[in-house]
């Protein structure tokens, strides 16, 4: 940090270079977390609605409602619950306030409800499939009940597209309004409604069967070994396949790879730039010290040592600016969970602070780009140094 032993200043291009690799390295332990914590966030909303795994029909046919192979199911170690269900699209319409609007219905069993961590997500009333002047309970999405004016108590009239297809409304649903849910995802919450899954089956899926199976794995197993253990399990004459909740939705998580691998490309760019500063560092060192390096080659050192004597000089600067960065990141993570500087967008609104999630192998991951370009950047001024004549030095 000193260009010479008897001065006690450090060197302004030093201080500068180690700087640039500091803020590098803590902007993107902190922008890692945060996409770390939305990604996690998203997840957690979308396994709650859609389910870490699920078995769906590959043709226009229902999932068979064999109670002996869902029982075989649940036997498995690799899953914790089995859950049917069934879903479709219909108009809802409140008779009492001439109110209607398109939505996805989907009818699950009280237990499923539970089971998927639903029920925390209530804002108000609650789903238990209980009757009503002889009609279930439905559960709608909060901006849904919204449109809808959160009219508990009135009965809201299901049209699926049987309904306008067929004499005397078959198919039709009926059900009071019950609850408000706010599932984390409004692409989800402005059109989704639950129902009893006997609801739901008499509107969608007469003749029986389900849209699908919910798979909940068991904790200790990741989502794909239970894929795998389910799959073995499914007879070759059953036309399903057994997806998981990424698979179901490509484009969503398609979309939070992109932003955090675009995300880690920008910050690692600052980074970058702050190693032209360590270039341009070790290479004025070089100049200044062309003499002691002249005396060091006179007196037998080879073009190897010389090498590493400046390249050690890059990497540690790079590993002070790491150093220095990942503790900077992770006091910035403490500050913004802290102090609820950053907030979510208003359709986010019942969730308190902003999501982060601190992975330290994503931490270690910077730190280590860091240091490695930093000694990448001292290697052009340092093999230099390893070339120059001593005769040229001594001269000077």
């Amino acid at each position: 940090m000193r260009r010479h032993p008897k001065r006690k200043r450090l060197a302004f291009a030093s201080v500068v270079s180690t700087a640039g690799v500091t803020l590098g390295v803590g902007a993107l332990v902190v922008v890692m977390s945060v996409l770390g914590g939305l990604e996690e966030f998203i997840s957690k909303s979308v396994k709650a609605v859609d389910a870490p795994v699920a078995i769906l029909s590959d043709n226009s046919f229902p999932v068979s409602d064999d109670s002996t192979f869902i029982s075989n199911l649940s036997l498995l170690p690799q899953v914790h619950s089995v859950s049917p269900f069934i879903e479709g699209e219909a108009v809802a319409r409140m008779p009492s306030r001439n109110i209607e609007s398109g939505c996805l219905v989907r009818g699950i069993t009280e237990d499923s409800f539970q089971e998927f961590g639903l029920d925390t997500m209530l804002i108000w009333g609650s789903f238990t499939g209980l009757k009503d002047d002889d009609l279930p309970g439905a559960v709608l999405g909060v901006y849904l009940s919204e449109d809808f004016m959160h009219s508990t108590g009135d009965t809201i009239l299901f049209f699926p597209p049987t309904a306008f297809f067929s004499s005397g409304r078959t198919g039709v649903g009926r059900a009071v309004l019950t609850g408000s849910i706010e599932t984390g995802l409004p692409v989800n919450d402005r059109k989704i409604v639950y129902l009893p899954l006997e609801t739901a089956a008499r509107m969608f899926l007469p003749r029986g069967g389900y849209t699908g199976l919910f798979i909940k794995p068991e904790k200790g197993f990741t989502q794909e070994q239970t894929v795998n253990a389910v799959e073995e399990l499914i007879p070759d004459s059953m036309n399903v396949s057994v997806l998981t909740w990424q698979q179901r939705n490509p484009a969503l998580y398609a979309s939070l790879k992109l932003e955090r691998l675009g995300a880690f490309a920008a910050i690692l760019l600052i980074t970058l730039v702050a190693s032209f500063n360590i270039t341009g560092t070790i290479a004025r060192s070089v100049v200044e010290r062309r003499r002691d390096i002249a005396v060091l080659k006179a007196m037998g050192a080879n073009r190897r040592l010389i090498l590493r004597v400046f390249l050690w000089e890059g990497l540690l600067v790079g590993f002070t600016g790491a150093i220095s960065g990942i503790a900077l990141g992770l006091a910035g993570c403490w500050l913004i969970t802290s102090t609820g500087i950053l907030q979510l967008p208003d359709v986010y609104s019942f969730h308190d602070s902003f999501p982060m999630r601190i992975s330290f192998p994503a931490v270690f991951t910077a730190g280590g780009a860091a240091i490695i370009i930093s000694l990448l950047a001292a290697l052009v001024p340092a093999a230099r140094a390893s070339t120059l004549e001593p005769t040229k030095g001594l001269r000077q």
